[in-house]
């Protein structure tokens, strides 16, 4: 089989984990049941993974990387600070939204993290507050925000995306992110201060 067909089998199977697990929760997904939904053998799930704490670990690692790769291309060069900050905001829900059961097991499931998987998830975000902090640089530097301590102003950006994520994960409302995000950025670009 090709490298393309494995790697499609691959993606299958860390699709039928996110369907399984966020309906069973860690503990009570069998790999039987991963394995009917991908549509492959039992055995099959265990060529690529060694346990069904591996398959776990990488299922996240997989929807991480996605995300990152999204920001990256949707970051394009002649876009302002301020233009990046709220596509990444936009991109950041969109992603959560979409792929709600993955978030779901994000806030319920961590538990099941060893200490290597830990580490990856700590590196990972700070990757990613670091590319907000150079973004952030460069509206500085550019004069679009003020002179402001970057790395502060990266987490509470941070900060406020993550403060919608439980409502989007575990409200029935499908439209109420919606209107939160836009009064969220105008408090991340002007403050709280009386002008």
């Amino acid at each position: 089989m090709s490298q393309l067909g494995e790697e499609d089998k691959r993606q299958k199977i860390l699709k039928a984990a996110v369907k399984v697990f966020s309906q069973k929760g860690f503990h009570e997904a069998k790999v039987d049941e991963i394995a009917q939904v991908a549509d492959v053998g039992k055995g099959t799930v265990y060529e690529y993974f060694s346990s069904k704490t591996e398959l776990f670990q990488e299922m996240f690692k997989a929807g991480m990387d996605f995300y990152i790769n999204n920001v990256k291309i949707e970051l394009k060069p002649g876009l302002t600070a301020r233009e990046k900050l709220t596509k990444m905001a936009r991109l950041h829900l969109r992603f959560i939204v979409k792929y709600r059961d993955l978030a779901r097991i994000t806030l319920t499931e961590h538990t099941y993290f060893n200490e290597d998987f830990r580490k990856w998830t700590y590196e990972s975000r700070a990757r990613k507050i670091e590319l907000i902090k150079q973004i952030i640089d460069e509206g500085i530097t550019g004069g679009e925000f003020r002179s402001v301590d970057s790395r502060a102003a990266a987490l509470a950006f941070m900060g406020a995306l993550g403060s919608i994520f439980p409502p989007i994960v575990f409200s029935k409302e499908k439209a109420s992110y919606k209107s939160l995000l836009e009064p969220i950025m105008d408090i991340i670009f002007n403050g709280l201060e009386s002008k």
